[in-house]
């Protein structure tokens, strides 16, 4: 049951990554994007940012099979799991985005140069 249900997440990836939400991205509305100097990883980190840190990404991966490898993850870059979670809440739930914080929160604190490493 439970894999069904990070499969039909990971599905829901590629659902509804449409031209709505990519109307949203920061870089699409011109808003700033969150910022990287030295602070904790969490569901508030840019979904570009976590997939761009491989200990981070593998959380995602933990917590939601497929979903890096989902072609259309790249239309996400630019957002947040807490700004995704109001298209699918229902698979994003408070739970699970509170596990990925919780073992994102053991990662080592991020400096500047960790989003860009990879």
């Amino acid at each position: 049951m439970k894999s069904k249900k990070l499969a039909a997440l990971a599905a829901m990836f590629g659902s509804f990554i449409c031209t709505s939400v990519m109307a949203q991205t920061p870089a699409a509305t011109g808003a700033p994007t969150a910022k990287v100097e030295d602070s904790k990883w969490s569901s508030d980190a840019l979904v570009g940012d976590l997939l761009d840190y491989a200990p981070a990404k593998a959380v995602l991966e933990k917590h939601i099979p497929g979903m890096a490898t989902n072609d259309q993850i790249e239309m996400v870059r630019g957002m947040t799991f807490r700004s995704l979670q109001q298209f699918s809440p229902d698979q994003l739930t408070d739970d699970l985005l509170s596990k990925i914080d919780a073992d994102l929160a053991k990662l080592p604190q991020r400096a500047a140069s960790a989003a860009t490493s990879k």
